[in-house]
């Protein structure tokens, strides 16, 4: 065990690793396994290290747990590995003292994570009762080796795990529990929907795409359009990325640290309109414009708005200018910008009820078809009028 923990001691290229848990911790019971250090203390720091290995995984799995931290760890060796990917002439040269290291040091990861919890018990030579953990033997340096080279469709960190993620405050945070929206869900606005999605994976393929807006009627599917269209696109490497309105702000710097991520992202910015003086439009534009320079060939901009021109145009904005034709011209630039713009109008009644039957069939619904039209038909009625959104929730209400 004094072996051990010099091993664990002796880490440098995955210091941050041995920081964290379970590793920390693991650290301090093999410290007070040693001579100086009563029975008492010995089993109080093996039950707390037990209990941070629970906390971690409610497998009990401590390979696990030491994988968990080092899928999250940005160090010296994983960061040249992503400017390679991400800039293959200007990459930093790896030394081969490097590589070596990070060899040696996952080999060693791989035999402190073999460990399991009879390992330790044979060791403190104690009757009593003690807790449990198991380990599932992982090959640290092979995964990690296929970590690097899935890099550009896989990610790493909270990008290898989620799919959708959210701005707050300026940073980019996994989404948990997102909608779960796919493309089998969804029903009628074919032409629509093949439009974003082969843009989308033009996007995915490296090939030339376009910022798109999405507007027209409340409800009509624009948002989960462009969901589907990024879950489509996850194992190519895209993921998408919600930017609240109030975000608009910090735009620039959201772009600026994704562009070393090397992986795909789409900008989402749903539901959008501005007023006219809204300091906002400035960073939209300049942003959607950085595409024609190049300047962000990682990052799409997809954005919804009930509004074909996204900012309000009031009578009172034309009677104070001048030159009216130029407050018109300017209002609608922003729109003008996206290089891909798709109407998503209101269904008609035929429209509405084959939505409304694909996803009666889709959930298992049983009702006589003549039943289920007249039903949705009173639904939407009561409910503001015929959409996509309104046969969903009819549907969901059955």
């Amino acid at each position: 065990m004094s072996e051990l923990l010099r091993e664990i001691c002796s880490i440098a290229l995955f210091r941050d690793v041995r920081e964290k848990e379970p590793l920390k911790s693991l650290s301090v019971f093999l410290l007070k396994m040693g001579p100086g250090y009563s029975m008492e203390e010995m089993i109080d720091s093996y039950g707390d290290f037990v209990s941070k290995l629970y906390a971690l995984r409610t497998d009990c799995d401590l390979s696990r747990a030491i994988w968990d931290a080092l899928v999250y760890d940005m160090n010296p060796y994983i960061k040249a590995k992503i400017k390679a990917v991400n800039d293959p002439d200007g990459a930093p040269v790896i030394s081969r003292l490097l590589e070596l290291t990070a060899q040696r040091e996952l080999d060693l990861l791989t035999r402190i994570g073999n460990y399991t919890s009879y390992d330790f018990k044979d060791e403190m030579i104690y009757d009593g009762y003690l807790p449990d953990f198991t380990s599932s033997h992982i090959d640290f340096k092979n995964r990690y080796m296929k970590m690097i080279e899935d890099l550009p469709t896989k990610g790493y960190g909270d990008y290898s795990v989620y799919d959708f993620f959210r701005v707050k405050d300026g940073a980019v945070l996994p989404v948990r529990s997102p909608d779960p929206i796919n493309a089998s869900d969804m029903f009628c606005y074919e032409r629509q929907r093949n439009k974003v999605y082969d843009n989308t994976e033009a996007f995915a393929s490296g090939r030339s795409f376009e910022d798109v807006l999405l507007y027209g009627d409340a409800g009509t599917g624009k948002s989960s359009t462009v969901k589907s269209a990024a879950r489509k696109c996850f194992d190519k490497g895209v993921r998408l990325v919600e930017v609240p309105k109030a975000e608009l702000s910090s735009l620039h710097e959201i772009i600026d640290s994704l562009s070393e991520v090397p992986l795909k992202f789409i900008l989402f910015i749903d539901d959008v309109s501005f007023d006219a003086d809204d300091d906002r439009i400035g960073s939209l534009k300049s942003v959607i414009e950085g595409a024609a320079s190049g300047a962000r060939s990682n990052i799409a901009i997809y954005a919804t708005s009930n509004r074909r021109h996204m900012i309000k145009e009031t009578f009172s904005s034309r009677e104070n200018e001048i030159h009216t034709s130029d407050t018109i011209a300017e209002q609608l630039s922003l729109s003008e910008r996206f290089g891909l713009r798709i109407l998503f109008d209101k269904p008609s009644k035929d429209t509405y009820l084959e939505i409304v039957r694909g996803l009666a069939s889709l959930k298992g619904v049983k009702i006589p078809a003549e039943q289920l039209q007249k039903d949705a038909e009173l639904f939407a009625l009561r409910g503001g009028g015929r959409s996509a959104r309104t046969a969903r929730q009819f549907v969901d209400s059955l």
